[in-house]
């Protein structure tokens, strides 16, 4: 039988064509086509199928090329990879095999079959810069080099509005002046319970106590001045609360895909990894200026005042552990590094010039390999044999580890003595002091992070191939930021220390405008540039572009002080809206981009579950440490066993371990990020699985059981007062007269139908069943 061969390039060529217009992918699957899917085409097809030649007319190096048509027939059906001819024949499973001479990889083939499964996104722009896949410097459009994300920060002045009165702070001014300018008006005020539970759960992550809530009401009534004074006040004490660098850490471990795990190949223990996690916490309660908490996460270790655990951020990325090419293991952690810090710090996908030049943005291979350089020449694996191994340094002061390594040198200093020693008294007295210097040894905890390495400068690796090197990219910063300053990078050093000054420059137009729309979207659900984590020409334009500016330059003015811009939005007209819906506002702004009223939000899943405990009273506050019972470096497996995953932990769930690949079931059923990627947005999604836990899960069960149980040994309370309690604890507001009265019946059937069944305990169960009732409620799960 005659055996076919077609090239991978046709067939590919063919599917997309099938898909017509592709939707836009969204961070995740943007990522895994540019770290899985583009480098397989670069490799595989570009010689043939790129921009220097084209077999057949067939280009693959982007979607519209793609889509221009080919000779075959359809080669997938989107999202079925098993029904399609381009998966059967990258398997060698039927007459059409390709590449025809050889099988590709396993995971190429697994890559490409999760791509089709996905749907087979890919990211697409107008703006295509030409691809660098030889020697030659990358050339970019206008459009490109001046992207408004790229130009400096100009501080602007403040606009004037025709209601002067409802402006507090020039940020409500901005955003006034873009609803004038639509002829819109904002919603009123919040009313004082509704502000105060949005206030607690936005900075805290815990709903208000209720005699809290009731000051807050009282101290609200009358003027306006004496309402901003109050919540000033209010404010204030939760800046100041440990529970604020708990809630406001959990969002940033979310960019830097902070686990407990490696994940991958070969899920290990990250057993120190917490250290880095409550280092963010208590970066957060100390307000440590931004720019020196991005310093120490990239050059902890090189500044004076040495900050070594914060160089975790670095180290906590899952690996491929068992990556039998060094070469490709070391590279591939490198890019992983590469793509979080520029994710995180900088809202760039640098990862996307592994391969060519960035399609979108002007990063060219060039500054992708300069910047790899930096991180080649930084240690971040004691080794890359199979299975690697992390590196790990010691974690106290500069004092101890000096004591420390004066008396591991005496130790084996003795070891040395002994060697020589022929006398047997003097043998026996020498192995009685490194007894004693042995038991002497002064514990010393370790900590996931870099040290420097010796400094090397990257050739480019042409199409992503490190079997294919082209020029020396010496280490530098990328090209597009000519109006910064650029440290010289000395012949000896890796370059991380002049990187993190670069960085956090005040001159930077990206560093303090990504933070800042950061915390704008973490308190009003979506950002003023709503690709949070994508500042370059595929992201989105700001809705407000000077007020972004303004806080931008704020930011830097406040010393970098992130507690100071929570006072600021928090305490403007702007946040206080009520989310009341107008029409004629929702005919023009459907999406509230203009921000005409505060929208309402979900709670996210440690929110939820934290509160469960909070109204039990059962939640253990206790800081920091870590709750994993597994040994460092131990394996776990890919999925929960009981063992190590044990949840039932009455800690704030930001302690709870972070195994990659078993995550919680409560949290990831409310949309927990995923820890193998840097995610500065969390989706929000309701399916039935969430109603469900809410119903009958185990901890809502168990906790609901503890609180309705509280409540009924309170001999004061009637059950009318029970009612009022228990709205008062999880709504934060009393019930009305009829939903009195038709909770007390609630009630009542319950317990008369229980008792009916016999069923013991009937009046507790009853209670429990309506505590249930109220944490299921849109009410609770939401906040206004």
């Amino acid at each position: 039988m005659r055996r076919f061969t077609l090239s991978l390039c046709t067939l590919l060529l063919s599917a997309v064509a099938v898909l017509g217009q592709a939707p836009v992918p969204d961070a995740a699957a943007r990522k895994f086509f540019e770290t899985n899917v583009r480098p397989v085409l670069a490799n595989r097809c570009f010689q043939c199928h790129g921009p220097e030649m084209q077999k057949g007319k067939l280009r693959v190096d982007s979607l519209s090329a793609l889509v221009q048509g080919g000779r075959s027939g359809s080669a997938f059906k989107a999202g079925k990879p098993d029904e399609s001819l381009l998966i059967q024949a990258i398997r060698h499973d039927g007459l059409v095999q390709m590449p025809p001479k050889m099988k590709l990889p396993a995971k190429e083939i697994a890559d490409l079959t999760a791509w089709i499964k996905m749907g087979a996104p890919w990211p697409d722009a107008k703006v295509v810069a030409k691809i660098d896949t030889k020697d030659h410097e990358p050339v970019f459009t206008k459009e490109q080099i001046n992207h408004w994300a790229f130009q400096p920060v100009k501080k602007p002045t403040t606009p004037t509005v025709k209601n002067a009165d409802w402006v507090r702070s020039p940020i409500d001014a901005f955003v006034l002046a873009g609803l004038e300018a639509k002829g819109l008006k904002p919603a009123p005020t919040a009313d004082a319970r509704t502000l105060i539970r949005r206030v607690y759960f936005d900075l805290i992550g815990l709903p208000p106590p209720v005699e809290v809530v009731e000051v807050f009401v009282k101290d609200c009534e009358g003027a306006g001045a004496k309402r901003g004074a109050a919540l000033a006040k209010v404010v204030d004490e939760l800046l100041a609360s440990p529970r604020y660098g708990e809630r406001w850490a959990r969002h940033w471990l979310d960019l830097v895909r902070y686990a407990d795990s490696n994940g991958m190949d070969e899920n290990l223990v990250f057993g120190n990894a917490w250290r880095y996690r409550d280092y963010v916490i208590a970066a957060f309660n100390s307000d440590k200026p931004y720019d020196q908490f991005v310093r120490e996460q990239i050059a902890g270790d090189l500044l004076k005042n040495q900050e070594i655990t914060a160089t975790g951020f670095l180290c906590i990325g899952p690996k491929m552990l068992a990556e039998d090419d060094p070469v490709k293991m070391e590279m591939d952690i490198i890019d992983e590094q590469l793509d979080t810090l520029g994710r995180a710090f900088l809202g760039m996908t640098f990862g996307c010039a592994r391969c060519h030049d960035h399609k979108y943005d002007p990063i060219s291979s060039s500054d992708y390999y300069a910047l790899a350089g930096i991180l080649k020449s930084t240690k971040t694996m004691d080794n890359f044999r199979v299975v690697a191994r992390w590196q790990e340094r010691p974690n106290g002061s500069a004092g101890d580890i000096e004591k420390a390594k004066v008396h591991t040198k005496r130790i084996a200093e003795l070891k040395e003595e002994i060697k020589k020693i022929k006398d047997v008294i003097d043998l026996k007295e020498k192995h009685a002091q490194l007894a004693k210097f042995e038991k002497m040894t002064p514990a010393m905890s370790e900590a996931m992070a870099v040290s420097d390495a010796k400094a090397t400068d990257l050739r480019i690796h042409l199409r992503g191939n490190h079997l294919a090197l082209g020029k020396e990219a010496p280490r530098r910063f990328p090209r597009v930021f000519t109006s910064l300053k650029q440290s010289p990078i000395d012949a000896v050093q890796s370059g991380r220390l002049q990187f993190a000054e670069w960085i956090t420059q005040p001159e930077h137009p990206l560093t303090s405008r990504v933070m800042v729309n950061r915390l704008w979207h973490w308190h009003f659900g979506t950002g003023l540039v709503r690709t949070v984590d994508n500042f370059g020409l595929l992201g989105d334009k700001p809705s407000h572009p000077e007020l972004l500016d303004w806080l931008a330059a704020q930011f830097v003015e406040s010393g970098w002080s992130i507690k100071a811009m929570h006072r600021a939005i928090v305490l403007s007209s702007t946040y206080q809206m009520s989310g009341a819906y107008q029409e004629g506002a929702f005919q023009i702004d459907p999406d509230n981009r203009l921000h005409w009223r505060h929208s309402r939000r979900r709670l996210e899943a440690e929110a939820l579950r934290d509160s469960l405990y909070v109204l039990a009273s059962s939640l253990d506050a206790s800081v920091g440490g870590t709750l994993f019972v597994a040994k460092n470096r131990a394996y776990v497996p890919g999925y929960p066993n009981g063992i190590y995953d044990k949840y039932d932990i009455p800690r704030r769930s930001i302690y709870l371990p972070v195994i990659r690949s078993a995550g919680y079931d409560v949290l990831q059923a409310f949309d927990f990020a995923d820890p193998s990627f840097s995610s500065g947005e969390r989706a929000t999604t309701t399916v039935a699985p969430q109603a469900l836990f809410l119903m009958n899960g185990k901890i809502v069960h168990e906790q609901t059981r503890i609180w309705s149980a509280k409540l009924l040994a309170e001999k004061t309370l009637d059950d009318a007062g029970r009612v009022r309690r228990i709205y008062t604890q999880a709504l934060g507001r009393p019930p009305s007269e009829k939903e009195i009265t038709r909770s007390l019946e609630f009630v009542q059937r319950i317990e008369s139908e229980l008792a009916r069944a016999k069923t013991a305990d009937s009046r507790s169960q009853a209670w429990q069943s309506f505590c249930r009732v109220i944490v299921s409620a849109n009410e609770f799960v939401y906040v206004e």
